[in-house]
């Protein structure tokens, strides 16, 4: 066969498009991936042929089937069997009611059927997730997707690099341990719970976030409409210990999963063995809508024509930044939360239907839905749906990371907290050596950013992930957090970039996190929930922490307004940076009340006939803010301002 014929675009992967074509010649229908193979890096080039090495090693009823590959302008056309019915994710879409159990049981044991082949050849799948499982409008599953698949050499049952979408990620990959098959039969548990609840079994609103969830293995029970052996199968899948979780052979063995497997198997053995007696091909070219469009030069384009155009990879690229630059991307306000750098879901529909021309706003937003499945944008709260609506959504590009020390996971042995509470200081103590000036009131991003002691930093607070809080005195917990909220800062400024807006700022604030002892910080929880003994923000109406909270074991019970004084917010009346120490804190707070009293605080004669002298006293905003922190009248604050200044220079305050 020397043409295809190009149906529509399917979706559009981190390495090219896959379209849906028609054989000119018959016209049975394929699915083929189009990579960019010449634009790659090595690496990237490695899991393609992988994916190839992978699928034209196994033939299976219930695995994609490979019918070759060819190359054309430079682009890898690997050619594979159609499933006609969309993925598995798509079905549980569409879905109105819960599926029954045996509809259930029934991609259970296909699934596994396919697991299980794989297995025996000792391939693991590593991505498996209702996105790469497809079906036929027969009933018929279809594992697919093998591009992060990896085959296991005679040497080691391990393959070692941490990989796979994070809903579906297993415990030990995000300890950064060791995984073998065990991995491939947790991801099977989260897609069959995922059937038996339209839910994810671990979910989150960020990726560290989603980790902690994961790690800690707990998620709601099946619903009790399914039977008790059901339920228990998905239990055993779920099991965190990975020498606990039973394999694919033992899933096959049960008896629910056997009884449908031969049920499927006698079903589909005749069917199957016609269909691996299909050519293959080794040559080829693929005539696609936008190539017909220009051969015939027709002036009206309709949709599909449209969308196929733009989802080829180079057209593509250039319309995701034509589309950031005309949906006016900017920060906002939603139900009181700031989120930055996103558009209105509304505003892409306009975009597709006025300036792209798509026939109407359905059309533009299913249009949105591929893309979004794809990964070009996501929702903020990430919701799987893109809606014609006021909703929130960021493309990729805007993404910034806010857990900023789980960018790996600790795996080194515990160490005791007063040690690594030191060494956290001291490698903190050298940033701020090194790359402050004048007075330490300013910092050298560029030169901290591309340093060996930043290097040595992040590492130092990746440890942080297992810092036991409770092993810390009571000195010391307060010196820890104010240390860390400095620090904190100046890591969010160097990954992130300082805020230049209100909204920048509260979210900054807000969401830059580390993670200490399994538990999310934010800046905001450690200056109000920590050191400010719970108390709510000066932007908010509750307290930090629920009385349920984790945290608020930790809240200091007896406030210190000193505290205000060394943190360092990056606003133009910030402290000097130091690193505070637990043997010296009383006497380095009140060095820094005195010296931000000495630069912030104007004192202005008030000339008056007779009388003792008045002056008028000019407080930064953070007397406003947190006045109570500072005594229940002006009076007591003032009074406690007289405390930090020159004697004799506020003898008229009060």
């Amino acid at each position: 066969m020397e043409k295809f014929e190009k149906v529509k675009s399917l979706g559009r992967g981190a390495q090219g498009s896959v379209i849906l074509v028609r054989r000119k010649s018959d016209g049975s229908k394929f699915v083929i991936k189009r990579i960019f193979v010449e634009d790659q890096s090595s690496e990237d080039r490695e899991e393609v042929m992988n994916e190839i090495k992978v699928l034209a090693m196994v033939a299976h009823p219930n695995i994609v089937g490979y019918f070759g590959s060819f190359m054309e302008d430079g682009i890898l056309n690997v050619v594979m069997e159609y499933a006609d019915n969309g993925s598995l994710f798509q079905h549980i879409q569409r879905a109105k009611a819960p599926f029954s159990e045996q509809e259930i049981l029934s991609y259970t044991a296909q699934l596994v059927l396919a697991l299980d082949h794989l297995h025996t050849a000792r391939i693991l799948h590593r991505d498996l997730k209702t996105k790469n499982v497809f079906m036929t409008k027969k009933g018929q599953i279809k594992l697919g997707d093998f591009g992060l698949s990896k085959m296991l050499g005679s040497q080691t049952s391990f393959a070692q690099s941490a990989v796979g979408t994070p809903y579906y990620l297993s415990p030990e990959l995000c300890e950064g341990k060791p995984y073998n098959h065990k991995s491939d039969v947790w991801a099977l548990g989260c897609v069959l719970y995922e059937l038996a609840t339209f839910k994810h079994a671990f979910d989150a609103t960020n990726l560290p976030a989603l980790v902690m969830s994961i790690v800690q293995g707990k998620y709601s029970p099946v619903p009790d409409i399914y039977s008790e052996e059901l339920r228990a199968a998905i239990d055993m899948c779920l099991i965190k210990n990975p020498e606990d979780r039973p394999d694919i052979k033992d899933l096959l063995n049960l008896p629910i999963v056997q009884e449908n497997a031969k049920k499927f198997e006698s079903e589909v053995d005749e069917q199957f063995t016609l269909s691996v007696q299909k050519p293959y091909f080794e040559v080829g070219s693929v005539e696609t809508a936008l190539s017909s469009l220009r051969d015939q030069n027709k002036i009206q384009a309709s949709t599909s024509t449209i969308l196929s155009e733009v989802e080829e990879d180079q057209e593509f690229e250039r319309l995701i930044g034509r589309m950031r630059q005309s949906l006016r991307i900017g920060d906002r306000i939603q139900n009181r939360v700031p989120y930055f750098k996103c558009f209105v879901g509304s505003d892409m529909i306009d975009y597709l239907v006025n300036t792209l021309g798509l026939g109407s706003r359905e059309e533009a937003t299913n249009a949105g839905q591929r893309w979004m499945d794809a990964g070009v944008f996501y929702h903020v709260t990430r919701t799987e749906v893109f809606s014609d609506t006021g909703a929130l959504y960021r493309f990729q590009e805007d993404e910034v990371g806010s857990i900023l020390n789980m960018k790996v996971m600790w795996t080194g042995p515990p160490r005791p907290s007063v040690e690594v509470e030191a060494h956290f200081r001291a490698k903190l103590m050298d940033l701020f050596s090194h790359y402050t000036t004048d007075r330490s009131t300013l910092v050298d991003y560029e030169g901290l950013a591309l340093s060996d002691y930043f290097k040595q930093y992040t590492a130092a607070s990746t440890e942080l992930q297992k810092f036991n809080l409770a092993d810390l005195s009571f000195n010391y917990k307060i010196t820890f957090f104010i240390n860390l909220f400095n620090a904190l800062v100046i890591h969010g400024f160097v990954v992130i970039g300082p805020p230049t807006n209100l909204y920048q700022r509260l979210y900054f604030y807000s969401h830059t996190c580390y993670s200490i002892g399994g538990l999310m910080y934010s800046l905001n929880d450690i200056e109000h929930g920590v050191l400010r003994g719970n108390q709510k923000a000066y932007t908010s109406y509750r307290r930090r922490f629920s009385a349920q909270d984790p945290r608020l074991q930790n809240a200091v019970v007896v406030w210190d307004p000193r505290i205000h004084f060394a943190l360092n917010r990056g606003s133009r009346s910030c402290p000097p940076l130091q690193v505070y120490d637990s043997d010296h804190l009383d006497e380095q707070l009140t060095a820094a009340t005195k010296d931000f009293c000495a630069r912030h605080i104007d004192l202005t004669p008030i000339v008056s006939g007779d009388g003792p002298a008045k002056c008028q006293v000019s407080l930064p905003g953070i007397f406003e803010w947190y006045s109570m922190d500072f005594g229940s009248s002006d009076k007591e604050m003032l009074k406690l301002e007289d405390n930090f200044q020159d004697p004799g220079s506020a003898e008229a305050y009060y």
